[in-house]
């Protein structure tokens, strides 16, 4: 087979996997649609929310392995040699989920699948990346800002360890994405309107939800 079309159809394949949208899966099972209640996010705390921790960790579960998968794939079919083709592989994984073709190019904010993405790409960089966002969350019970954090150290990790410039290219839009589509909380957190996660069940009523659930 052509070189250049196994390559689009890896690329494909990865965008595909990454716009699977467990979360409106997870809701479908339980008869809700999840972009209707709390946040209207599709992501991992939206869901938890809405559905309990069961449905939230699975879903976050599955949103890290399409992560995975994206750069999996392009090492399995393209090879260790190509870490462009797997760069951006684990990219559109990642932007799949954002701007899922399933849900009319609406999506989440993509954390728990860059999550993965980056597990794919460099697990080292990942777990730091996540010890960040731990760190940040116990302290803020804020995922926004955790994330949003997460974001700015990750590409500065990268350039530090000396990783292939594919994938700081990579990581480094991921990033800039990622913290684009959290302006409205940057915004909140500014003004001190951000909403904080509770670990306690709660009947909570839906001006609580925010939209920091949206991961």
């Amino acid at each position: 087979m052509n070189p250049l079309l196994i390559s689009f159809l890896v690329l494909l394949g990865s965008y595909l996997l990454g716009s699977i949208p467990f979360g409106v899966l997870a809701g479908k099972l339980a008869g809700i649609d999840v972009r209707s209640i709390g946040s209207g996010n599709v992501g991992t705390t939206n869901v938890w929310r809405a559905l309990g921790p069961i449905a939230g960790l699975t879903v976050f579960a599955l949103d890290v392995f399409k992560g995975v998968a994206g750069p999996m794939l392009g090492l399995l079919i393209l090879g260790k040699n190509h870490p462009w083709g797997i760069a951006l592989c684990a990219l559109l994984a990642v932007l799949g989920h954002i701007f899922s073709v399933f849900l009319k190019f609406k999506g989440g904010k993509g954390i728990a699948t860059g999550l993965g993405a980056m597990l794919g790409l460099w697990w080292l960089g990942a777990i730091v990346a996540f010890g960040v966002w731990l760190v940040v969350f116990l302290l803020s019970r804020m995922v926004s800002l955790a994330s949003i954090l997460a974001c700015i150290f990750l590409p500065l990790f990268a350039f530090y360890f000396h990783l292939p410039l594919a994938y700081v290219l990579v990581i480094t839009i991921f990033c800039i994405v990622a913290i684009l589509k959290h302006i409205p909380n940057i915004k909140r957190i500014v003004t001190g309107t951000e909403s904080r996660v509770s670990f306690k069940r709660n009947k909570a009523p839906e001006s609580t939800f925010g939209e920091e659930g949206k991961v």
